[in-house]
């Protein structure tokens, strides 16, 4: 196995683009069999290759990400899974859909980034990164959430202190009911203020030390 760089990985594979680090394409079917057709086939790829990408289907769009998670990055075996890939397009005669790619991130900027990570890793349940320099959803489906640190962000001075003003950044977060609680009482521990449970059955409004709100929502 040899790693490959960003820059590398887009030169050998040009049909693809790189995004996050990852080789990433969109492509369309014809309808909803041929994009399912399409999935059995490259599943047979990746089971003769060990090597299995993340996909995400919509009736015809069929949009695959490749990476070598067990390194946390590209290698051969992601340009080589990502050429027979190419293939097979080729040989079904599909669409593909370079515009339909893209990726954001959420970026909270702080003076305080310290104080205000771990409430957004409570609320969110997502996990630190490797460098630790952003959170990630551990399903790979939610934005990643990067902080940025500024020097005259407004910073409370303790969590009796967090502001109850609308700060720069609102969310919902939607949970099961059955977890909801558990998620509060995270947020809450993890340095968040509760600034109102008037529909405690189905939702609360919390804020983070720097008045970045979340509505925690089940929608029950």
């Amino acid at each position: 196995m040899t790693h490959v760089t960003s820059s590398q990985a887009q030169e050998q594979l040009s049909d693809w683009t790189v995004v996050d680090g990852r080789l990433e394409i969109s492509v369309r079917a014809k309808d909803f069999v041929q994009a399912i057709e399409f999935v059995n086939r490259f599943t047979n790829l990746a089971e003769a290759q060990n090597h299995h990408p993340d996909f995400d289907i919509r009736y015809n769009t069929i949009r695959m990400r490749v990476v070598s998670h067990d390194v946390g990055g590209l290698t051969d075996r992601d340009i080589q899974f990502a050429t027979a890939v190419n293939v097979l397009i080729e040989e079904m005669g599909l669409k593909r859909q370079p515009e339909k790619i893209t990726r954001s991130h959420v970026v909270l900027a702080s003076a305080n980034v310290e104080a205000i990570k771990p409430f957004w890793q409570a609320i969110f349940d997502f996990k630190a990164a490797q460098d630790d320099e952003f959170l990630i959803d551990r399903s790979d489906v939610l934005p990643p959430i990067r902080f940025r640190h500024v020097a005259h962000a407004p910073v409370s001075e303790g969590q009796e202190n967090a502001t109850a003003a609308p700060g720069n950044v609102h969310f919902e977060v939607f949970v099961p009911s059955s977890i909801a609680k558990n998620r509060l009482q995270a947020a809450l521990e993890a340095g968040g203020k509760l600034l109102s449970d008037a529909n405690a059955t189905d939702q609360w409004e919390l804020a983070d030390q720097d008045g970045n709100r979340v509505l925690l929502r089940t929608d029950q």
